[in-house]
């Protein structure tokens, strides 16, 4: 059984609920048998960046590293019905993977490089056009 769970960062349903129900609740349906892929729901698309901080926040709060970054990445591939193609790093997939710094867990860590059916795409954006153009401004004292 399979769940797709985007709820990490919502405040629990009832006045009686503890504060990490929320947060805790991937490690119990983890610890029954249900494999639990990460989402962020209907809230917003924009915050899919946010995906991998919904995984450790699960972590913190008993959900296995493992089972984290496979909620993220080959369970949503499964439900899908596209893990022959996408959600692993296998001989024979469609290379869709990106590098990052560290931990892609880790708030700290920063996506590098990316690749989408072993193409490598630009990760250049406006933001980082402007930071390029502006970095080396002169300060006023």
């Amino acid at each position: 059984m399979s769940v797709i769970y985007d709820s990490t960062f919502s405040l629990p349903s009832r006045d009686t609920d503890s504060y990490d129900v929320q947060y805790s609740a991937p490690s119990v349906l983890q610890k029954a048998g249900v494999t639990v892929a990460f989402a962020v729901g209907s809230r917003s698309a924009s915050l899919a960046k946010n995906l991998p901080y919904e995984a450790a926040q699960a972590v913190a709060f008993g959900l296995p590293a493992e089972e984290a970054l496979k909620g993220i990445t080959l369970y949503p591939a499964q439900i899908a019905g596209v893990s022959e193609r996408l959600g692993s790093i296998e001989a024979g997939k469609e290379a869709t993977f990106f590098a990052a710094d560290g931990d892609i867990l880790d708030v700290r860590a920063n996506v590098k490089r990316m690749w989408i059916a072993g193409k490598e795409v630009s990760l250049d954006n406006r933001h980082t056009r402007l930071y390029e153009k502006y970095k080396s401004r002169p300060r006023a004292n």
